[in-house]
């Protein structure tokens, strides 16, 4: 029985991985866009598992707090798609904050999070990601 349990997790993990490199590849593309600070993957159970910051770009959390907040995320998320049958589906969400702007795109059990300068034009900033990510 183990045998065939590990054979049915053997391709799906397999799946997960070039689908976070397809991402990683994604994030790098992004990341060269003036106004984005970060991108990158967040799973189901809240660890970012394809990109980051921008090279030389200094985070405003610490560690601890980015996993907190990568962990909430995913809860938050997660918890929209219950109004997904009376609303539609959650194309993106976005927070302007004074230091940030914050999207998040859901994408299966994942979450694709951007971290754009606070100055930045949302709408336009999510239809290039939505175009990069097949999301439209």
């Amino acid at each position: 029985m183990n045998a065939v349990l590990s054979a049915n997790v053997k391709p799906q993990k397999q799946q997960n991985l070039q689908e976070y490199e397809i991402f990683q590849q994604k994030c790098d593309r992004l990341l060269q866009e003036d106004e984005i600070r970060f991108a990158g993957l967040i799973n189901g159970m809240g660890r970012l598992v394809a990109g980051g910051f921008k090279k030389g770009v200094l985070p405003l959390e610490d560690d601890a707090e980015r996993q907190k907040m990568y962990m909430e995320l995913a809860l938050r998320v997660s918890m929209r798609m219950e109004f997904d049958y009376s609303l539609g589906k959650v194309k993106y969400s976005a927070s302007r904050r004074e230091k940030s702007v914050m999207m998040s795109f859901p994408i299966n059990n994942n979450v694709f999070l951007i971290s754009a300068e606070p100055d930045v034009e949302i709408d336009k900033t999510a239809k290039k990601v939505m175009k990069l990510c097949g999301l439209e």
